[in-house]
């Protein structure tokens, strides 16, 4: 095959990198769980675009075809044409090469990342998933906006605990959410209950009213939350509220009892504590390490 190569320099491309250093860091903190990215992209109309990397990468490599199409090559023997709307994961390790169709360059969204979770995903078994959806498209269109934004607002300590979270929201809305005609029940369930916890943040939410909201058993809700997250639903559900709170305390200038309400406690001293267990430090120790840019020292 006679390819002309190109690594990169696509106009209106954007790239966002995050720290390996910092990454590896805080790998093991509560609200990351060894799920973190490395590198994110976008490259438009990307012709004559060509990766390969004979003995793989360490990473997942994940690549979203918006428009065009482009091949992949992995293993050195399978071949996946990717076309609008299709996605593939490269597992770590894994020899391959990747190029856009010159004759219709591809648009990708990219994600080079860690995850301790491959297996809830079944990120390791090749399968192209393919987006058909109108508002699933523009749903994970807009998580990789926020990633790219989010860059530009925080710094790349900061910047990677939010990542995390958008890290596995999209995995989820990929690998667990399907399309309406091709639904799963069990993974319908979980990711309509997350979107519903994110909309409810400030609610005092419990198990039985998510529970009556998904139509299902508070245990049968439990179960799948056990099987796929491998924790609680309430447990998610104030890991989501402790991540929005950082937000506000790195982003905002409000006092930390009025970081506490928005995100759902009106005891701000029991929402210390709270904050405490699942960060290892107190909100006011939080935001005064971040403005020494010391959180990890």
């Amino acid at each position: 095959m006679d390819l002309i190569k190109k690594k990169d320099g696509f106009r209106n491309e954007r790239h966002v990198i995050f720290s390996s250093e910092i990454n590896q860091k805080i790998s093991n903190h509560p609200l990351i769980e060894g799920n973190y990215i490395s590198e994110v992209g976008y490259y438009p109309s990307a012709k004559y675009h060509y990766r390969e990397r004979t003995s793989g990468t360490s990473e997942y490599i994940l690549i979203y075809c918006l428009d065009g199409a482009g091949n992949i090559e992995v293993d050195n023997k399978k071949r996946i044409q990717l076309r609008r709307g299709e996605i593939f994961c490269i597992p770590p390790l894994c020899p391959h090469r990747y190029y856009s169709k010159v004759e219709e360059p591809w648009s990708i969204l990219w994600m080079h990342f860690h995850s301790s979770q491959g297996e809830v995903w079944r990120l390791n078994e090749q399968k192209t998933i393919t987006i058909k959806d109108s508002q699933r498209y523009s749903m994970l269109q807009s998580h990789f906006v926020d990633l790219f934004d989010l860059g530009e607002q925080v710094s790349l300590t900061n910047l990677s605990f939010c990542a995390s979270q958008l890290l596995r929201l999209i995995l989820s809305e990929i690998y667990l959410l399907k399309d309406a005609d091709t639904a799963d029940t069990q993974n319908t369930y979980l990711v309509k209950c997350i979107k519903y916890m994110d909309d409810h943040i400030s609610d005092d939410l419990t198990l039985k009213e998510i529970a009556t909201y998904l139509d299902i058993s508070p245990s049968y809700l439990s179960t799948l939350f056990k099987r796929y997250l491998n924790k609680s639903p309430i447990d998610y559900f104030i890991e989501m509220r402790i991540e929005q709170a950082c937000k506000y305390l790195k982003l905002s200038d409000l006092k930390i009892y009025e970081v506490a309400e928005k995100v759902g406690y009106t005891d701000a001293y029991y929402f210390s504590r709270i904050f405490k267990k699942v960060t290892g430090s107190s909100p006011k120790n939080y935001r005064k390490n971040l403005s020494n840019s010391s959180f990890l020292s």
